[in-house]
């Protein structure tokens, strides 16, 4: 008989089978779900981490980028009369403080807006936010440990009293050359951004270990206040990365500690950061300068500019290049804005009219090696500010700073960004002959003492003050004209001046006594202030006998808020170079001149009919939006511009300090690096 096997059975044993499969199935499904949930979360969390950091990135370029602008400013209110009085709206911990509000670092959104949105009992997402309880939560010294083995501190200045930052094996090697104070200043420094006078490079060249000369090339036993530096690697041009210039470095160490507070909640490790902030003192040196817009290659009335060559570059508020504009060297900036003409050039390049359009920017960077540009514009430089220090006509007023005690810098920002202060001699009108006669009768001299203190003498005609054609007269510096025009002028014979200052008991020589300032004192009744334009009865000064300046060592700077009339051939005879001037072998070296006046005019007479030579550099005290400095409208006597034929200009950049004249303008760069 047949035997089947049950049906149940049979299928009993398939359905074992099934579930076995599904099973199998199932886990594997299971373990592949797990698995990518597993790697979702990872990854999930490496995004968490990344974003952190990138928030963390942002914030740090948004920190750095508003220190480029308070430190700047908390630096001159500190040299400013009344900041003693309020000297904690100065320190580092005020300017960190005002750079994280700026920045808004804290927090992702500011409370108010999100208040607005009413969102109610939401949860925030930014775990990346954070509240500081005191600025050290977040910033301190990059070391912690200074010279007088105080802690606590927010940043360690640059000089020489931070040896353990010096030595400092983790930042030595991107620091640079440390500055000279005294101990009472270098106190200052850990407080406040301290700029002053007093600030000096490190004496016996070579002599110490070679840290306090890093980056220092020219000697600083001659030049202690300002030394020949590399330029940065920046994208501003004020001079080419590398290119030397003179300058003083001021700089601070101080570090950035991201996280701290919220590692827990974000589980991403705090991240520090240590910098060197600097703030470079830049004497102006290139070709052609200004704070205000500058037009260069053409003159107003549209004639081209011929037998003009430039050696260096261009720096102004803003810049139109016409006509054919050719630097051999160099670069041209402007803080707002540069329109190039369709001939303008860099050692034979030429520049690009969209150089710094929208998308041109980004493909430059995208091919170049190197940041730099032939021409770039402040407002797209990134952590670099170029601020120029132009008080524009005040540079000719006097302005007290006040008691020392007044303010925290021991030098005074009157003192440091006016000439007319910093000038060592004056020449004070007192008493003129009537108030409708400008005629100077009587005059004070300011002069300075082998004591280095500051004198003054009275002269008056008929009493002390010879005339010309008087016995002793022809001696005398300072004497009175009428000149063919018309005007009234103060006659100042630069060639009589050493020999002057060697007949007044305990006066310093001409290497002191470099600089002159000459004013009319308003304040006397018959003292009338100069206007600008020039009237034709107001007094104008005149300078004579300045062929031969090699009796001024350190050069010869002259200023006045009069107009100033150039007599003759000015400073025509070479000398021989400073020792370790660093300049180039065989190169012609003149005593470094410098004139500042509202009003320059070439010779005494109607029209100017003989050559007018011009090497150096020009610079404008003009500060107002609506100016435009063309640098070679030269004016004669006649008040009209001295024939192209005529004019020769060879416009070079400075080459050491040795060539820097005793007054000059002043500019700030700032920058911020990472110390790797």
């Amino acid at each position: 008989m047949k035997t089947q096997t049950p049906l149940f059975c049979r299928n009993r044993n398939q359905g074992y089978a099934t579930v076995a499969i599904v099973a199998a199935v199932a886990m594997i499904l299971i373990s592949m779900m797990t698995y990518s949930l597993v790697g979702n979360l990872t990854s999930l969390e490496s995004q968490v981490g990344a974003q952190i950091k990138q928030d963390y990135s942002q914030k740090e370029d948004a920190v750095l980028s508003a220190l480029l602008h308070v430190v700047p400013n908390k630096a001159i209110g500190a040299m400013q009369q009344g900041s003693a009085a309020n000297a904690d709206n100065y320190t580092w911990e005020k300017i960190f403080e005002e750079a994280i509000n700026l920045a808004n670092a804290e927090q992702a959104a500011d409370a108010t807006i999100i208040s607005s949105l009413t969102l109610g009992d939401a949860i925030t997402a930014n775990t990346g936010d954070t509240n500081f309880d005191s600025m050290s939560d977040f910033v301190g010294a990059a070391e912690s440990l200074t010279w007088d083995n105080s802690t606590g501190n927010l940043v360690n200045g640059g000089n020489w009293y931070e040896y353990r930052m010096l030595i400092n094996d983790d930042l030595k090697d991107g620091i640079p050359a440390p500055l000279r104070c005294d101990y009472d200043y270098y106190l200052l420094d850990k407080e406040y951004p301290l700029i002053t006078f007093e600030k000096l490079h490190v004496y016996n060249y070579n002599s110490f270990d070679p840290l306090y000369y890093k980056g220092l090339n020219a000697n600083t036993d001659s030049f202690p206040l300002y030394n020949l530096y590399e330029y940065p690697d920046v994208k501003l041009g004020y001079k080419r990365p590398g290119d030397n210039f003179v300058a003083k470095r001021n700089w601070w160490t101080f570090a950035l500690t991201f996280g701290e507070h919220n590692s827990d909640a974000t589980g991403v490790p705090p991240t520090t950061k240590n910098y060197v902030l600097s703030i470079y003192e830049v004497p102006s040196q290139l070709p052609i300068s200004a704070s205000t817009s500058m037009s260069v290659g053409q003159f107003s009335d549209g004639g081209a500019w011929e037998n003009v060559s430039l050696q260096g570059g261009l720096y102004a508020d803003s810049i139109l290049t016409q006509g054919t504009v050719a630097l051999s060297e160099g670069s041209i900036s402007a803080r707002k804005s540069v329109s190039l003409g369709d001939s303008t050039s860099v050692g034979g390049n030429t520049l690009s009219a969209t150089f710094d359009a929208l998308g041109d920017r980004e493909e430059r960077a995208l091919l170049s090696e190197s940041d730099f540009y032939d021409a770039s514009v402040a407002g797209n430089v990134g952590k670099v500010a170029f601020i120029p220090i132009n008080p524009g006509y005040d540079f000719l007023k006097l302005a007290s700073d006040g008691l020392d005690n007044e303010r925290i810098s021991p030098t005074g920002w009157n003192e440091y960004c006016r000439g007319a202060e910093q000038a060592r001699m004056r020449v004070e009108i007192r008493e003129m002959f009537d108030v409708d006669d400008q005629v100077p009768v009587s005059f004070r001299f300011h002069y300075f003492t082998n004591s280095n203190s500051r004198e003054y003498i009275d002269y008056t005609r008929g009493i002390n003050w010879p005339s010309e054609i008087e016995s002793g007269g022809g001696l005398f510096p300072f004497q009175t004209d009428t000149l063919e025009n018309g005007r009234n002028v103060l006659v100042v014979n630069v060639n009589r001046m050493a020999d002057f200052l060697d007949t007044i008991p305990n006066a310093a020589g001409s290497s002191v006594n470099n600089s002159l300032y000459l004013y009319p004192n308003s304040d006397e009744a018959t003292v009338i202030a100069p206007s600008i334009p020039s009237l034709e009865t107001d007094l104008a000064v005149t300078l004579r006998g300045g062929k031969d300046l090699t009796a001024f060592t350190t050069g010869f700077s002259i200023l006045t808020d009069m107009r100033l009339y150039i007599a003759e051939s000015l400073n025509d005879v070479a000398a021989t170079p400073p020792v370790n001037s660093n300049l180039p072998a065989g190169s012609d070296y003149y005593p470094p001149l410098s004139i500042f006046t509202p009003e320059k005019r070439f010779g005494e007479v109607g029209v100017v009919n003989t050559p007018v030579n011009l090497r150096g550099q020009i610079s404008s005290l003009k500060t107002s939006a609506s100016d435009t400095f063309n640098p070679l409208e030269l004016m004669g006597a006649d008040d009209t511009r001295v024939d192209t034929d005529l004019m020769n200009a060879e416009l070079v950049h400075l080459n050491s300090p040795a060539e820097l004249p005793p007054i000059h303008l002043m500019n700030w760069l700032i920058t911020i690096e990472e110390i790797h």
